[in-house]
């Protein structure tokens, strides 16, 4: 495999290690494992998640990569300072579609003569007809038209007029952008597989590639769960993509006429809440007798993931990969998920993941946990060999930026 001597990424955001104020960690740790291969990296960043220039000059050091940033439109600045945000209806495309690289900035992308030119974000794709003749990739990671494809099948989601026109208005907004910036010189990369096909489904001029999202961090630990009582986690923010499936378990668990199944939970279980907008879940569960526990922020995050046995994942709505979940996996924990959890995480229910589909499945599939702890504990090993072996962040680097891929999945 050839050597890649430089690569010049374009961001709306500028990389962070733990995903400051922006969408995904994911191009920080894919320039940090192409960096030691010995690849230059010179960022262009219009800098959206306004990370401070000390805070800049630091991710230059500890990546050892330059990062230069761009200006963003006047008039969309001015738009958001006046809180004119609604003024998008009269957008034909999303707002951050909007954003332009200065013809300046053109030049020096050419004179840099990179290797690769990437560019990160489905919003700034189109930023790739400026740099016709070089090779060059779009991560988008997810197809956002997708998105609100799946939304706008969720009950919860069209309970009124108000969120069925928001939604379709935004479906159409992207369906449109997808359509116009496909370009065949251009590969078009995504960490969902349903992502890519849909994509392709309406865009088919250029190249397009699902890989599995890479793993950023973890930490070897023995398998072994919490004894006399298992230690369940539920992680991440209480939002738009977890409440409907949240409200939903949590109701079955508090019934009133609560099944023995919701007993054997209560005696055999602690429940841990990490991360915002839990407190009203946490309160109910405590008035019906389970033991809880919240904490909204960890400064060690995979410190506080490991020690819990088991992650309990009920995503209503999505698309792509949720970092959250690979991490618990390569961390030991069993995961517990909807499928809006666990698509395209290389790992299989029953072996190396439980997979439910309502409420009820659920309880059945953590009452008997308990009752089989060891057979439980290989199901998590199992699955975070899958994950370590196939979510290896230095191979998919490799198929991403490297034109020869007959390998990918």
């Amino acid at each position: 495999m050839d050597s890649l001597q430089k690569i010049v990424l374009i961001s709306l955001s500028t990389p962070t290690y733990n995903n400051v104020r922006a969408a995904s960690a994911l191009p920080y740790h894919l320039i940090r494992a192409q960096r030691g291969e010995g690849t230059a990296f010179v960022v262009y960043s219009f800098n959206i998640n306004e990370i401070a220039p000390d805070e800049i000059k630091q991710i230059e050091t500890t990546l050892g990569i330059t990062i230069k940033l761009l200006p963003r439109p006047r008039w969309m600045l001015l738009m958001i300072r006046l809180r004119l945000l609604l003024l998008r209806v009269f957008l034909r495309y999303p707002l951050g579609s909007y954003y332009r690289l200065p013809s300046a900035t053109i030049q020096a992308v050419k004179a840099e003569k990179p290797d690769v030119v990437w560019i990160y974000g489905e919003e700034i794709a189109g930023l790739a007809r400026w740099l016709s003749g070089m090779r060059c990739v779009v991560t988008m990671p997810d197809c956002e038209s997708l998105f609100y494809y799946r939304l706008l099948g969720k009950t919860f989601a069209t309970r009124n007029l108000f969120q069925i026109l928001k939604s379709s208005f935004a479906y159409h907004q992207y369906l449109s952008l997808e359509r116009r910036i496909c370009l065949p010189h251009v590969r078009y990369h995504f960490v969902g597989q349903a992502d890519a096909s849909f994509f392709q489904s309406h865009a088919e001029q250029g190249e397009t590639l699902f890989l599995r999202h890479p793993l950023y961090d973890y930490k070897v630990k023995p398998v072994a769960f919490h004894q006399p009582r298992i230690k369940l986690l539920i992680a991440g923010r209480n939002d738009f993509y977890m409440a409907d499936e949240v409200q939903k378990v949590i109701a079955l668990l508090t019934a009133r006429d609560v099944e023995a199944e919701v007993d054997t939970i209560k005696t055999h279980y602690d429940i841990a809440f990490l991360g915002k907008g839990w407190e009203p879940c946490v309160e109910a569960l405590q008035h019906a007798g389970f033991a809880v526990s919240h904490q909204r922020f960890a400064e060690d995050y995979i410190e506080a993931l490991q020690a819990n046995d088991i992650q309990l994942t009920p995503i209503a709505v999505g698309t792509g990969t949720k970092g959250k979940v690979l991490d618990a996996i390569a961390n030991g924990l069993l995961v517990v998920g909807t499928p809006g959890a666990l698509e395209n995480i290389a790992v299989e229910h029953g072996k190396s993941c439980l997979l439910y589909h309502s409420p009820h499945e659920l309880v059945t599939m953590l009452a008997t946990i308990p009752q089989h702890v060891s057979d439980y504990e290989r199901m998590a090993e199992a699955g975070r060999e899958q994950v370590l072996a196939r979510h290896q962040c230095l191979a998919i680097v490799h198929k991403l930026f490297h034109w020869d891929i007959s390998s990918v999945e």
